[in-house]
């Protein structure tokens, strides 16, 4: 792509985004199956397995390899070295997860506004994505309620951030 002096500008820098359809324990049960049937298995193979169609697989796949647990290429899947490391766990897998969620949003500007503000809502994180471009939906209501089951589910799940009784998400007290 040109700018107007004929220079080529740099592409867009894709962000890390966390799908919001994905559960952790749909990835646990990824990571797990494919670990049972070996280190590589062929994706068609995998869905059977889950008992999920392709399309279903798909993000869950992606969100697996976004986490550094998986990589796909050319229809097989296979576990990488901490992928091996996470199947093998036996308790809090989804906290070996902390350092790669926090490179992911909306993980990342959440943690980065709670270190500054001490604690953050929703709303106010939803409007700080939105400002980089990021969002899931472009209805501003169903984009927060999405928002907050993905922070809640992924973050307070990982042990990134804690949820108050008002409403607003703080870092984890140690």
């Amino acid at each position: 792509m040109a700018d107007r002096k004929g220079q080529t500008a740099d592409p867009p820098k894709r962000i890390p985004l966390m799908p919001g359809n994905v559960r952790a324990g749909q990835v646990i049960s990824l990571v797990e199956v494919t670990g049972g049937l070996g280190s590589t298995i062929n994706a068609a193979r995998l869905a059977d397995e889950l008992g999920a169609d392709i399309a279903v697989l798909i993000p869950i796949l992606d969100t697996a390899e976004l986490l550094g647990l998986v990589k796909a290429e050319k229809g097989e899947v296979t576990l990488t070295e901490f992928g091996q490391k996470f199947q093998k766990t036996t308790k809090e897998k989804v906290r070996l997860l902390t350092s790669q969620l926090s490179k992911i949003e909306p993980f990342k500007t959440a943690l980065d506004l709670v270190s500054r503000k001490g604690s953050v809502s929703t709303e106010e994180v939803a409007a700080a994505l939105q400002s980089k471009g990021i969002e899931w939906y472009h209805e501003p209501d169903l984009n927060v309620d999405l928002l907050r089951t993905i922070l809640i589910h992924w973050a307070i799940y990982a042990g990134l951030l804690s949820y108050n009784k008002e409403g607003r998400f703080e870092p984890v007290k140690k």
